[in-house]
């Protein structure tokens, strides 16, 4: 039987709310959450797509253009999906460096944190969630 300190020795624990820096924009305040199944959500308005570009304005008004990755669709409720365009970006979160990560764009305009670290994520870094 594997004992509480062995399963999280060498583990990256994490906070609901976490310090992210995501190269080309800076330091910004990200929700850890595991029920989001899908891939990590930075805030993004004026969507607009051109070839294989996503241009779009994030955190403090800054516009940002990425390569398009790919899209997603997301069940946002009541039978309501919206489209997301997914471009990569450079993060560290904790020291560590985390290249090439995918992030959906979304407006998070009306939530506190401007990205949400999903569930694929954190499994990905093997790290632990401490919710106190």
């Amino acid at each position: 039987m594997i004992t509480f300190k062995e399963y999280t020795e060498n583990r990256l624990i994490l906070h609901v709310i976490e310090p992210i820096v995501i190269d080309g924009i800076g330091e910004v305040s990200a929700k850890v959450d595991s029920g989001n199944e899908a891939y990590n959500v930075l805030h993004g308005i004026d969507i607009k797509t051109n070839n294989n570009e996503v241009t779009f304005t994030t955190v403090d008004g800054m516009t940002v253009t990425k390569p398009l990755v790919d899209t997603i669709i997301i069940h946002i409720g009541s039978g309501k999906k919206e489209e997301r365009p997914i471009v990569n970006f450079n993060m560290s979160l904790h020291g560590n460096d985390y290249p090439d990560t995918p992030f959906s764009i979304a407006d998070r305009s009306e939530n506190e944190e401007p990205v949400l670290i999903g569930e694929p994520f954190i499994k990905k870094i093997n790290a632990l969630i401490d919710v106190n």
